[in-house]
């Protein structure tokens, strides 16, 4: 039996583009490569491939899409102005968007037209205009996401997202990290299957991707900071005792998380190592600076 060509038809019933569009898959010499070459064929996605054939060595840019640099050249390939095959005219002209795997596959990661990194809270939003609601997201998920209506919140982590899913019947599950689940596959995560909904989603706007984007409203975020720390526990404790009068929720799911009316925090703690992981999100940056120091003083 071939199950590839099995995967491949059931894949190509989620495709709905509303219009051609001419996208770059980097899939970081992993497994995807072997799918979307044979996915995409006679479709309305004018797909270019790079990184596309498999190998161990990761010689492009290794085979996580969050390392530093791993995005470059798909960020250039995006914006670079090239005759496109089979599109009507001889135009140079750069790709509606970029995507990019890692090397499974059940991760991805976007590339607007502009060749700007598109945040993963960005496209789990994206992805929540597509789905009924209700839906799962985890714990450091942004506000953009968490404040939408009928959503539940999760620990991080495959078997935390895919119970919760199951109990609530969720439609979608959206994670910080790039894992997005789904009901309809089977409540797990699929990298393949967020990039199809997410350029079904771009094929019918009226404006490019870019232009889309800086409509949104903007919260800024820190990005994962680790600190090594011997006793953690008397860390957060500390830290909860001093921003305790002040917040106006504190959800101790996954560590610590404090919200309060202009920004929120997560500090979470390393199973494996003596580390706390640190989330900060604020509706500014002066605010994201701010805050940041303050319990960088605390942790340190």
């Amino acid at each position: 039996m071939n199950y590839l060509k099995l995967y491949i038809d059931f894949l190509k019933n989620f495709i709905k583009i509303e219009r051609p569009i001419k996208v770059v898959f980097d899939c970081s010499n992993g497994t995807t490569g072997i799918i979307l070459s044979k996915l995409f064929r006679k479709s309305k996605i004018n797909a270019m491939f790079i990184n596309d054939e498999p190998d161990g060595n990761f010689p492009a840019h290794g085979p996580n899409p969050l390392a530093k640099g791993a995005t470059r050249q798909l960020e250039k390939e995006v914006r670079k102005p090239r005759r496109w095959v089979g599109a009507p005219t001889a135009e140079r002209v750069g790709a509606d968007l970029g995507v990019i795997f890692d090397a499974d596959g059940d991760r991805v990661f976007f590339v607007d037209n502009r060749g700007r990194l598109v945040e993963s809270h960005e496209s789990g939003y994206i992805l929540i205009q597509i789905f009924k609601p209700p839906y799962v997201a985890g714990i450091i998920s942004s506000w953009r996401i968490t404040k939408m209506p009928k959503i539940w919140i999760s620990r991080v982590g495959h078997y935390f997202f895919k119970k919760l899913m199951r109990e609530k019947k969720a439609s979608l599950g959206v994670e910080h990290s790039g894992h997005y689940y789904f009901k309809k596959f089977f409540y797990c995560d699929s990298g393949i299957l967020a990039a199809i909904e997410v350029i079904n989603f771009v094929s019918g706007l009226k404006t490019d991707f870019a232009s889309w984007l800086d409509k949104l409203p903007k919260y800024y975020r820190s990005g994962e900071i680790n600190f090594e720390i011997r006793d953690k526990e008397k860390v957060l404790a500390k830290v909860e005792r001093l921003f305790k009068k002040s917040a106006k929720k504190i959800i101790k799911m996954d560590g610590l998380t404090m919200e309060f009316s202009e920004w929120w925090f997560n500090l979470r703690l390393s199973n494996t190592e003596n580390l706390i992981r640190l989330n900060l999100e604020a509706v500014d940056q002066k605010i994201l600076k701010q805050k940041l120091k303050e319990i960088k003083k605390l942790v340190c």
